[in-house]
């Protein structure tokens, strides 16, 4: 047995924090039915977990970072 294959994966040491649709509705003060509309549109970063819509804050912030 190959003892790299059995060690478990180290986590980052500064997991990336994910937020939900609630979250990211008050943050960008705009309606969850927005936010809805947006994710079925493509138009917002998201990932599925399951069923569930989440969003991961780092990619939320650099989305609404101005470009030059």
């Amino acid at each position: 047995m190959n003892k790299e294959a059995s060690k478990p994966k180290e986590l980052p040491a500064n997991p990336p924090k994910s937020l939900t649709v609630e979250e990211v509705a008050e943050m960008l003060r705009i309606k969850v039915r927005t936010v809805y509309e947006m994710v079925s549109q493509n138009r917002i970063p998201f990932r599925k977990a399951g069923r569930r819509t989440v969003f991961l804050l780092d990619e939320i912030l650099e989305w609404t970072t101005p470009r030059q």
